[in-house]
């Protein structure tokens, strides 16, 4: 009987053993997935946030460029003289704008901020002093001049006309429409004032003081090398205008 107990027992422990053993690791499993417990993600790698920031694009509601419209309009009180007005045409409105003279050149450039072109082309037109015009489409870093900032592209379109000569520009901004205008001349005479000359050298003035300076050193150096006049030959000493001593003598 004592030896049938044993061997029960002993079979008991053989069988039951392995599940005492694997069990609660088992029931540990099965109630981390009932109660929803998911694993912790991976760590974002530190360079991601960075690279991110490198191309970054700040989306805005860009401006369109639907056209560009050059126009001649004849003086009344001349027949030699008109006046040119050259239109932007945007649908909604650029941020910013901002225009410059290239007189090397001979370019009149804009560069419109926040806008791009239309779908539809824009052909170059010729009114003199313009020679024509080309749009160029681009992405600008608005924050480059800024060290330490991070890169901040923005649409922006170019618009760049050739000239036969720079007039004086005025120029103008409504809310859809920008426009540049200027006087012009067919008449030689007349055309020379209307000419934008402030960034060029006037060779009349300096022709003028240059020939100024050229008297001044002339008559500096006639007086430098011209021979002193000679000395007149010696004559004898005048003395009747010396006071006469006269001798008392004391008793």
């Amino acid at each position: 009987m004592f030896r049938m107990a044993n061997w029960l027992t002993v079979r008991f422990l053989v069988l039951w053993f392995p599940f005492f053993v694997v069990g609660p690791a088992l029931c540990q499993d099965v109630d981390s997935t009932a109660r929803g417990i998911a694993p912790l993600p991976e760590a974002e790698s530190p360079a991601a946030p960075a690279a991110a920031a490198a191309q970054q694009v700040v989306s805005v509601q860009s401006a369109v460029l639907e056209g560009v419209q050059v126009s001649s309009e004849p003086s009344k009180e001349s027949k030699s003289d008109f006046l040119v007005t050259c239109y932007f045409i945007f649908r909604d409105k650029p941020s910013s704008y901002f225009y410059e003279v290239k007189r090397k050149v001979n370019k009149l450039v804009f560069e419109f901020n926040d806008a791009q072109k239309g779908s539809s082309p824009i052909p170059s037109q010729k009114v003199s002093p313009l020679e024509g015009f080309e749009l160029d489409q681009r992405k600008v870093d608005v924050n480059k001049e800024v060290k330490g900032l991070n890169p901040e592209w923005h649409d922006q379109v170019s618009v760049s006309f050739d000239l036969s000569a720079i007039p004086k520009i005025h120029v103008s901004d409504e809310y859809n429409v920008i426009s540049f205008s200027f006087n012009w001349s067919t008449d030689p005479l007349k055309l020379k004032t209307l000419v934008d000359n402030s960034g060029k050298t006037n060779w009349g003035l300096v022709g003028g003081l240059a020939g100024g300076g050229a008297v001044v050193l002339g008559v500096a150096l006639y007086y430098l090398l011209k021979a002193p006049p000679g000395l007149p030959p010696p004559t004898p000493l005048d003395t009747s205008d010396l006071p006469s001593h006269a001798e008392r003598m004391w008793r």
